[in-house]
């Protein structure tokens, strides 16, 4: 805060400070969240469509490397049908779906290309349903069938938060059961034909699952690590002084 009467900054700063410590348990997501099997399990109990996940510790605008395919390996694993993922980064198996050009069905080693520590890939057998035309190797995108998933391929990082991203692979998104994209909360865009929208707390760089994040040694006594933790709040006075030429 700042001003010119140091007495009322204090008691209005310590004011809004307890006030936010008081509504600390009242600070919640917008929308549901889960883990992973939770929302896909809710969302393949939903008679509604599409059923928006959101792969939310791997989100690319957020910090996420964008090559995790956890959500890949789960999606096979519950058995999901008419799915689709957009995207997960990994130019080789982009490159590979090129060279093997549209029908050609092959196998692919998926995600773990940029963070492969702690990320382990998903090897599966693919069939290329789509290459975007580009001059530009780093903007190929391909669209291949897994089982009953639609995997978007990407050569470089990037977000799926336009319905065009989706059409100009000829993936029209309101037409799946689930549709998983690498964010956290959504743009307008996909918000507006989620129904509803759910959020995975996944692993990842930008892991939303805040209060169960490892332990280590550098993290001082903060809340909602510590749950009983006890705190008050202090105030810091500063002084700004007008500036002078020399």
């Amino acid at each position: 805060m700042t001003g010119t009467k140091p007495d009322l900054l204090r008691t209005d700063a310590l004011s809004l400070a307890q006030q936010y410590w008081d509504a600390r348990k009242e600070f919640k997501f917008g929308v549901p969240t889960g883990t992973l099997d939770d929302c896909i399990e809710r969302a393949q109990a939903l008679q509604t469509k599409p059923v928006v996940l959101s792969d939310s510790g791997d989100n690319p605008t957020g910090g996420g490397t964008g090559d995790r395919a956890e959500v890949l390996a789960a999606l096979l694993r519950h058995h999901a049908q008419n799915a689709v993922i957009a995207g997960i980064v990994d130019r080789q198996a982009t490159e590979a779906c090129y060279r093997a050009d549209v029908g050609a069905t092959l196998p692919l080693r998926v995600g773990g290309t940029l963070d492969p520590v702690g990320n382990p890939p998903v090897h599966v057998t693919a069939k290329v349903m789509f290459l975007l035309k580009t001059d530009q190797l780093s903007e190929r995108q391909a669209v291949v069938q897994v089982e009953g998933v639609s995997v978007v391929l990407t050569a470089r990082r990037r977000p799926f938060h336009e319905i065009r991203d989706f059409t100009s692979l000829e993936l029209e998104p309101t037409t799946f059961k689930i549709v998983v994209v690498k964010a956290g909360y959504l743009v307008p865009e996909i918000a507006r034909i989620a129904n509803p929208n759910l959020m995975a707390l996944t692993d990842g760089a930008v892991n939303q699952d805040i209060e169960h994040l490892p332990v280590n040694r550098y993290r001082v006594p903060t809340y909602p690590f510590v749950a009983d933790l006890q705190w008050k709040p202090i105030v810091v006075v500063g002084a700004r002084f007008p500036h002078r030429d020399a």
